[in-house]
């Protein structure tokens, strides 16, 4: 998401009739094209079901005047992540200029939604963190986080080599999103998202407030990080993090 979407204020889902002749020979047939109906049936309910599912429509308060937010399915999304609109920050302000929550969690969800700035369309993520650890900030372990991220398209739609772009179910990572409260608005075409509408936390960013254990390894954005350049592993960085808010 561009920096400058997003502002902090005060300062900043709707032949029926055969001839019966021969019915023992088309006792088998009838029972087939029953059988055949109900299969139809059967999946154009499914088709339905999932087509509501991937356009459930979150409800958002009065303060938001953005037309509409939607889940959709993945394969809809497009990632719009702009590095050069990333606010220059040193080590110390990634952690004091937001303030942001420090956890260690797993992914356990993932889904994406649409939002419709008065015709303008944006995609975003909403990622599902369970904690199991916490390093800084009021969070307990064993708690479910739903975190606003920038836009994660599917596996080879891009070739953006952003961090967040990596994230999957299931993946464990240190994460740090910020706390949204009612000030925490999104600005776009004339119209207002209240970012705490569709998520509790959000990542400033979908580069530098989250370290993954990837297949690949370890990810961060390291040149952000300059205490962390030879670190190879989330424990190391689980260590470092420790340290840090122990002092």
């Amino acid at each position: 998401m561009k920096s400058e979407q997003i502002l902090r204020l005060l300062g900043e889902v709707d032949d029926r009739y055969i001839e019966e002749s021969m019915m023992i020979e088309r006792k088998p047939y009838q029972r087939l094209k029953w059988g055949a109906g109900l299969l139809i049936a059967v999946a154009a309910g499914f088709m339905l079901f999932t087509s509501n599912v991937w356009n459930e429509r979150i409800p958002l308060s009065t303060d938001s005047t953005a037309n509409s937010v939607h889940i959709v399915d993945q394969s809809k999304v497009t990632s719009d992540i702009s590095e050069e609109n990333m606010m220059d920050m040193t080590e110390d302000e990634l952690f004091s200029k937001w303030n942001p929550v420090v956890v260690r969690g797993t992914v356990t969800n993932i889904r994406h939604i649409e939002i419709d700035f008065n015709g303008e369309t944006e995609y975003q993520s909403l990622i599902k963190i369970h904690v199991s650890n916490v390093y800084r900030g009021d969070v307990q372990v064993g708690q479910d986080l739903i975190v606003r991220a920038d836009a994660i398209p599917e596996t080879g739609q891009t070739t953006d080599a952003s961090v967040i772009s990596h994230v999957k179910q299931g993946m464990e990572g240190i994460f740090m999103p910020i706390s949204y409260d009612d000030e925490f608005v999104w600005e776009q075409n004339d119209a207002t998202l209240r970012l705490k509408d569709i998520a509790d936390y959000g990542f400033p960013d979908g580069e530098r407030y989250l370290f993954l254990d990837t297949p690949n390894g370890l990810l961060f954005e390291r040149d952000a990080y300059p205490s962390l350049q030879g670190v190879d592993s989330l424990d190391e960085v689980e260590d470092w993090m420790m340290t840090r808010f122990s002092e």
